[in-house]
């Protein structure tokens, strides 16, 4: 497991990262969800150990990673920018990572140029930015590492290839036994693919766990009432959403799903649908009432 303990970051005198407590499982797919400036890409790389923590540290194994370099080879990161040598091509990269992780697979490496169709002898620097996350995406998959770090992973990427990578990397959890961890803003992917998330805001991560766990403790309602009805008649749940149009109200609320219902049933609805909700929504709706509580 890899553990993020009661770390702190700053960056320019910024405080971009305090308090921060985390927990990654091996085997799973764990989406990092935060908006810009949130510091995903500052984590993402304090992970990979390319900054040092200011306090607190990453530990795999309960070991820290600072004190034992062998573990840092345990991690792999793909910056959204990744990096490549002026005139590079895929072919010279692949050489270079080869060198630094002696279990790249290049049988894997020559099956997946060929599945995405890309021309590894042609410079990099005249590859598309989709194609360059191919590359980049291709290597990280083909190294295999225990924690795969991938910032933005699919920005770029067309919808058939999203759909073919992530296909590949369940694939290659499910034969090495890696974890992945995804930074990305496109929250509709995140829910395609990850089992586990974690929200980052103000510098900490203020909400984690399961995928499916959390968006079934999220429930949207939409009613119809024979009058009207007022706001104060929800009080007793905990709302993340309310909006009342006379006789008809939209809610989203969080809690048992069963104990949601048979409270809105003593209020006599004439009319009840439960509406499923989206890990985009439970973000926004999170964030929204976040921000009503502020005022």
């Amino acid at each position: 497991m890899l553990k993020v303990c009661d770390l702190e970051k700053r960056l320019q005198q910024h405080l971009v990262l305090h308090d921060f407590q985390m927990e990654i499982p091996d085997g799973c797919i764990f989406g990092l969800i935060g908006e810009n400036g949130a510091g995903k890409s500052t984590l993402l790389r304090i992970l990979a150990g390319v900054y040092e923590c200011d306090k607190g540290c990453v530990m795999i194994d309960d070991l820290k990673l600072h004190e034992h370099a062998e573990k840092k080879a345990e991690i792999l990161l793909i910056p959204d920018e990744p990096f490549y040598f002026h005139n590079a091509t895929l072919s010279d990269m692949k050489q270079f990572y080869h060198i630094a992780h002696p279990e790249f697979d290049e049988a894997y490496y020559h099956r997946l140029i060929a599945l995405f169709d890309l021309n590894d002898k042609l410079p990099l620097q005249k590859y598309s930015k989709g194609m360059k996350r191919q590359a980049f995406l291709i290597l990280g998959l083909c190294i295999a590492p225990r924690y795969l770090l991938l910032d933005e992973a699919f920005d770029g990427l067309d919808p058939h290839m999203r759909m073919r990578f992530k296909k590949e990397i369940a694939n290659r959890i499910e034969e090495k036994k890696m974890s992945v961890v995804i930074s990305s803003h496109n929250l509709k992917e995140m829910e395609e693919i990850c089992d586990r998330f974690g929200i980052l805001e103000n510098g900490r991560l203020t909400t984690s766990g399961s995928m499916s766990e959390q968006l079934h403790e999220i429930h949207r309602f939409q009613l119809a009432f024979a009058k009207p009805i007022s706001e104060a008649e929800f009080n007793d749940l905990q709302l993340l959403s309310l909006q009342i149009d006379s006789r008809i109200v939209n809610l989203v609320a969080q809690g048992d799903e069963t104990e949601i219902q048979a409270f809105l049933k003593k209020k006599q609805p004439l009319m009840m649908e439960m509406l499923p909700v989206s890990l985009e929504e439970m973000f926004v709706f999170q964030m929204l009432k976040k921000a009503e509580v502020k005022k």
